[in-house]
């Protein structure tokens, strides 16, 4: 069979916002709370998006463990793996990141200080204002390299081999938005109140930095599943 990149998902209406536009010129496929996994010769790439659970909830997931298990085989074989928020955790938790629940209460656009350039994060050195919605971290994994953080996650990005965990919400675009603030429960507007989340989406498609870290960001990881086409 043809490789294709995978998105993993664990809501139902995960759309996977900018990464799956980004992506679109090339072949994918995707998993929804998935109960198996293609082969890693079937794979050119794969995106695990975020969810509402926790990342150590196995018992009531076993789609997050099995996940777990394909970024660890996907890491050795070099296959590009793109963890965003849920998806951050569950590569840093199987790596060996020490998982905490409930460490923060973390909704709206949160300063990032990214201090190291990759490629994935556009090669930007410096603060950007992005997304997070999150109440667990995980520590940085042994033998990774810190790629951002904030005033209150030490671990906000990391690089491990060929895969990037981010605890942002790098993917979020307008749709998105419009799906936490009416499909989540809670949703956006009911933890912050309408005007926040109106001048999040505002940021969103209009901050320059951003936007430049999102195009490039994405294209680069488009460009290494390419390769493995």
């Amino acid at each position: 069979m043809a490789r294709s990149v995978l998105f993993i998902k664990h809501i139902e209406y995960e759309t996977g916002g900018h990464a799956t536009t980004l992506l679109s010129h090339l072949p994918t496929r995707e998993a929804v709370f998935p109960t198996e996994l293609p082969s890693l010769d079937e794979i050119a790439g794969v995106v695990i998006t975020g969810g509402q659970m926790s990342a150590a909830d196995v018992e009531a997931f076993p789609s997050l463990q099995l996940t777990a298990d394909l970024a660890l085989r996907a890491i050795d074989a070099e296959i590009p793996v793109l963890g965003l928020c849920l998806g951050h955790q569950i590569i840093g938790r199987a790596l060996g990141g020490e998982h905490r629940e409930g460490a923060v209460d973390s909704a709206g656009i949160i300063d990032i200080d990214v201090i190291v350039p990759d490629p994935w994060l556009g090669d930007h050195v410096g603060r950007v204002g992005a997304m997070r919605w999150n109440s667990d971290v995980v520590s940085l994994p042994p033998g990774a390299t810190l790629l951002a953080r904030s005033a209150d996650i030490d671990n906000d990005a990391f690089r491990y081999g060929s895969a990037v965990g981010m605890q942002f919400h790098l993917e979020a675009d307008d749709r998105v938005m419009r799906l936490w603030d009416s499909l989540a429960s809670p949703t956006l507007s009911a933890l912050r109140g309408a005007d926040a989340v109106a001048d999040w989406r505002r940021h969103l498609t209009t901050d320059p930095t951003l936007l430049g870290i999102v195009e490039r960001g994405f294209g680069a990881f488009a460009e290494e599943c390419a390769s493995r086409l």
